[in-house]
């Protein structure tokens, strides 16, 4: 007998899962089972192949997906464009096409008692099955039984927001920022709901004939725009970080310190993004000390302050975004939606700015919605989320950060107890950990989770 490792998701987080299992095998003969209900394995949402060249926020020189070679995507790269450098911003479907060639690789090399199967497929339903096996089940072909089930499922599409209800069949309106129209011109104008990177890589859709493009409009609580990258010193604060774990118990204290951090490192000429990528990898413990309630004022004051400085646009999307707000193409506001309607061909908007009483309307010709993921499992559409939390195989952190885990994203259930079968891998993880959307962070729990599931698999007895 063969075991079963299925994983669900084909995109960047079950990919490089499974290229670690097939470099790190288990012992006994194994079937990988990389399951994805897209187009192409290695791509998700995130590196489709795509018209319009979206580009990377984060430079060439920090993408590997193996932590023994970090220059592995830049090489990659230059065997293609052997003038590419470790600082530029590439489009994003060219690191899909490095993933789909990492799991090439890997699976030419993986030893023969170690086999891949890719599998299209829609998986609706993960449930216990017999002798405490798993048992996946599709739209539209017979389940599949494996002895765990790995969920790789990447992140969920963004809410569909109270005032959007009443408008989310009109043409006007998409819901799915990658889907926008070409027929739009310079006397068009439109709304982007959201201030964050798919904004701006919105925006840059949007205008990219400048003599054409319409005005853009954006309103989100803060009106916080994402700052730009800059060619910092990753490495540069160095330190354990054990001054900052020792009053990890104050959210106060531990804003204190970083502020002070980032004035050292500027009176020395360095810049703020050293201290912040030097907290970002503290942040897993950080987030696990802090008292739940400094957890939620975190959440509810300092978040989006946080992600305007972590999660950074490349430096010629961020001219692009200054460009437009000089020239008064693009109109960033801070308020939130009261209500949209129909106007005929146009939808029109009530909303408030933030600190005023007054509600403002605005007719536009599209709107967008750009907010992000929605991490709330009670609100996911999706019918393998909506089924395991049915069944209390997963369950929600108390913020409503995504799923809990344990150990190796061990997926815990509705009564507090973690599965001996079930595993989480992805973005979701940020509810025990925080920081867990990046390609780094995201390549270390797949390398741990790798080598905990390759000991997990014992040779069946006959």
């Amino acid at each position: 007998m063969r075991n079963t490792l299925a994983i669900v998701g084909g995109g960047f987080s079950g990919t490089v899962l499974a290229a670690n299992l097939l470099r790190r095998p288990p012992s006994a003969a194994t079937d990988i089972l990389l399951i994805e209900r897209g187009p192409a394995v290695g791509r998700g949402v995130a590196y489709a192949a795509r018209e319009f060249p979206y580009l990377l926020n984060v430079p060439a020189a920090r993408l590997s997906a193996d932590s023994e070679d970090a220059l592995q995507f830049l090489h990659f790269v230059q065997r293609r464009m052997p003038d590419a450098d470790g600082e530029d911003f590439l489009p994003r479907a060219l690191y899909g096409d490095y993933l789909q060639d990492y799991l090439s690789r890997a699976e030419r090399a993986a030893p023969a008692h170690v086999r891949l199967l890719r599998i299209a497929g829609e998986v609706r339903r993960v449930a216990p099955g017999s002798d405490c096996a798993l048992m996946a089940e599709f739209a539209d072909r017979p389940p599949i039984v494996a002895d765990r089930v790995i969920l790789a499922l990447g992140n969920p599409p963004p809410p569909l927001l109270p005032w959007a209800a009443a408008i989310r069949d009109h043409a006007a309106y998409r819901h799915d920022p990658w889907d926008l129209p070409k027929t739009l011109s310079a006397e068009h104008s439109v709304l982007i709901v959201g201030n964050g990177l798919t904004m701006a890589d919105a925006a840059a859709f949007l205008t990219q004939d400048p003599g054409r493009a319409p005005a853009l409009h954006t309103i989100s609580r803060h009106g916080l725009v994402s700052l730009p990258q800059t060619a910092f010193r990753p490495s540069a604060v160095r330190s354990d970080g054990g001054a900052f774990l020792a009053c990890a118990d104050s959210l106060r204290r531990v804003l204190a310190m970083t502020r002070e951090l980032t004035r050292e490192v500027e009176n020395r000429g360095g810049d703020w993004r050293e201290v912040v990528t030097f907290v970002r990898h503290l942040a897993p413990d950080l987030w696990r000390r802090l008292p739940h309630p400094a957890r939620r004022r975190f959440v509810r004051h300092l978040q989006a302050h946080w992600d305007v400085h972590r999660h950074r646009l490349p430096p010629q999307m961020a001219a692009l975004i200054a460009s437009l707000r000089r020239g008064g193409k693009l109109h960033v506001n801070a308020g939130r939606i009261d209500s949209a309607a129909a106007a005929g061909e146009q939808l029109r908007v009530s909303w408030r700015p933030r600190g005023s009483g007054s509600t403002a309307t605005l007719t536009v010709d599209l709107i967008v919605n750009a907010t992000g993921p929605d991490y709330v499992l009670e609100r996911s559409a999706d019918p393998l989320l909506k089924s395991l939390c049915s069944a209390g195989l997963v369950s929600a952190d108390a913020l409503n950060l995504g799923l809990r885990t344990a150990g190796f994203g061990a997926c815990v259930d509705s009564q507090g107890r973690p599965s001996e079968h079930l595993y989480y891998l992805g973005p979701m993880l940020r509810a025990d950990h925080w920081e867990a959307t990046a390609v780094t962070e995201l390549r270390d729990h797949a390398e741990q989770l790798a080598v905990h599931l390759a000991r997990r698999v014992v040779t069946p007895v006959s």
